[in-house]
């Protein structure tokens, strides 16, 4: 019995530990410059952030929005162009008033960073809301959980009261 026990608790413990290694195993640099944004959808008018990132070095990153519709705003109260801190510079980008899709370029010192980010720009309340809504899908799993563990508890004492 305490064999099984035991070659349970070590078959539970090896299935949780390949995870969180794998998790914990450094992330790989990037190999060349890049750009990411805050969001791949956004509501007309709506504020997100752009950072350009060159893991090689430079001094000067360039980001430009061009949009099929409407003017964006790239970094209204600054220029669309900033010095590189850290390797990284990054850019607040405001999404036109009418509904169009964002074509997210950079440059570092004049050289075009591979790829475009693509930014689509919906009309106010059409984007999609995310998370976890079934608070009672919730509850209903920890009553069960907490019934299963007093059939089991039940169970115990009713065989250990027979055997005593």
């Amino acid at each position: 019995m305490i064999r099984k026990t035991l070659a349970a608790v070590v078959v539970a413990g090896a299935a949780f530990a390949v995870p969180v290694a794998a998790v914990a195993a450094p992330a790989y640099p990037a190999d060349s410059a890049s750009i990411e944004c805050s969001a791949t959808q956004v509501e007309t008018g709506q504020a997100f952030t752009c950072t350009v990132s060159s893991p090689d070095g430079g001094t000067n990153a360039t980001l430009t929005a061009d949009a099929s519709t409407g003017t964006p705003t790239v970094a209204a109260a600054d220029s669309a162009t900033k010095a590189l801190v850290g390797g990284e510079a990054q850019f607040t980008v405001t999404a036109p008033s009418e509904v169009s899709d964002l074509i997210i370029s950079a440059q570092i010192d004049g050289d075009a960073v591979a790829g475009t980010l693509t930014v689509e720009v919906l009309a106010e309340g059409e984007l999609s809301g995310t998370g976890f809504d079934s608070m009672p899908l919730a509850i209903g799993a920890a009553v069960l959980l907490v019934g299963g563990a007093a059939v089991v508890f039940v169970a115990a004492r009713r065989r250990s009261a027979q055997n005593a």
